[in-house]
């Protein structure tokens, strides 16, 4: 498989000047032809893709939408939600993916939380008779990119805002511990509204195919017919949903990331031989993943590994003192992926966002409340 040019940078260069809107542009501009989705027998290109986007992030614009301009997208997995979000971001804007398929009232209250400045909901304008003008695609990595609430399952449901900055390392990270880049077919699989939509999405900033299943719930032996289907070379699955897939022959399936919850050696020991099984691990709060295990061998431990390239992670006691391999402590997280904070709540951003004494000036870390441990072999439990 192909590696992508961005694997060569440096980390410097790459974390120091590039967008979701550049990372998407370079892919473009490398191989406009490629496909880069498809979708229920639909296939769309690169050159599609960013014509379509231009052309609605023209119609935004006439909308007020700025830097820092919220919309808000209550679309279902679809080619329609990816084209939104670049429109989105072309315009400078900020995307609040909001899963239409959730209950009203969560609907309802992530809405009211977000105060969008424009709402899309089910559908697309029919943007065909505006031009498709290219757009800049840069601007401060500072910059938000996208507003993703968390599930509300310790309580009510917080907007973690989370900039450019770690998104290019995002894609560093899949490139090269994943293999992803021209050539991979990477299943979209999880909800709009869960941020590991974004990790899949980030294909796209390798110049591969994003595989589009139709909305709804996918699992079991559905799940393996798609797979083999649309020949899924990589996918990301909640280890939940991958317990419920029968081991078929999946020859195309060469790389398995289980994230979301804990992953049970005998998940490794059914899918690890013949292929890439990775363990990753990364919270809302830190744009998406902040540590990989090595590829999985049956008969080992599940590690979350080490971390990615443009993340630190700690693992500290009460007093924030680093604690020896072996030593539980809780986890915090800091480097390019650390989020601005959360939405409207100065006081919880305060609290759980907090100065990295181990960092440059003026850094951050996000204290997870994760407890973990550094094995033998220097990985994350």
């Amino acid at each position: 498989m192909t590696r992508i040019s961005i694997d060569d940078m440096p980390t410097g260069d790459l974390l120091a000047g590039t967008s979701l809107g550049e990372l998407f542009a370079a892919s473009v501009a490398r191989n406009p032809d490629a496909v880069a989705i498809v979708s229920d027998g639909r296939s769309v290109s690169y050159r599609e893709l960013d014509e379509w986007s231009d052309r609605l992030a023209q119609w935004l614009s006439e909308r007020g939408v700025r830097p820092e301009s919220r919309v808000a997208l209550v679309l279902p997995r679809s080619v329609e939600l990816v084209v939104a979000v670049l429109a989105v971001t072309k315009a400078g804007g900020v995307f609040v993916p909001v899963d239409p398929a959730y209950p009203l009232r969560r609907q309802e209250f992530m809405l009211a939380d977000a105060a969008p400045a424009l709402v899309l909901r089910d559908t697309l304008p029919d943007v065909s008779a505006h031009p498709a003008v290219p757009r800049a695609a840069g601007g401060p990595l500072t910059r938000a990119a996208y507003v993703i609430y968390t599930s509300g399952s310790t309580g009510t449901p917080k907007g973690v805002v989370v900039s450019h900055q770690g998104l290019a390392a995002l894609a560093l990270a899949q490139a090269q511990r994943l293999g992803v880049g021209r050539g991979a077919r990477v299943l979209q699989f999880s909800s709009p509204s869960f941020d590991a939509w974004v990790w899949e999405v980030m294909a796209l900033a390798s110049g591969a195919v994003l595989v589009v299943p139709p909305p709804g719930r996918l699992a079991g032996a559905e799940l393996a017919d798609l797979l083999v289907r649309e020949r899924v070379s990589h996918a990301t699955l909640p280890p939940a949903v991958l317990a419920t897939v029968p081991v078929v022959e999946l020859a195309d399936l060469v790389t398995l990331v289980v994230a979301g919850e804990a992953c049970g050696p005998e998940l490794v020991e059914r899918w690890a031989p013949g292929r890439r099984m990775v363990n990753a691990y990364g919270p809302t709060e830190s744009t998406v993943c902040v540590s990989m295990s090595v590829p999985l061998q049956p008969g080992g431990g599940v590690p979350i590994g080490r971390p990615v390239r443009g993340t630190r992670v700690y693992v500290l006691d009460e007093r924030l003192r680093p604690v020896p391999p072996g030593v539980v402590g809780e986890l915090y997280a800091a480097g390019a992926g650390v989020a601005r904070g959360y939405l409207n709540r100065p006081g919880l951003t305060g609290e759980r966002f907090v100065a990295d004494p181990y960092g440059p000036a003026g850094s951050r870390m996000y204290r997870t409340g994760d407890l973990a441990r550094w094995n033998a072999d220097g990985e994350l439990e």
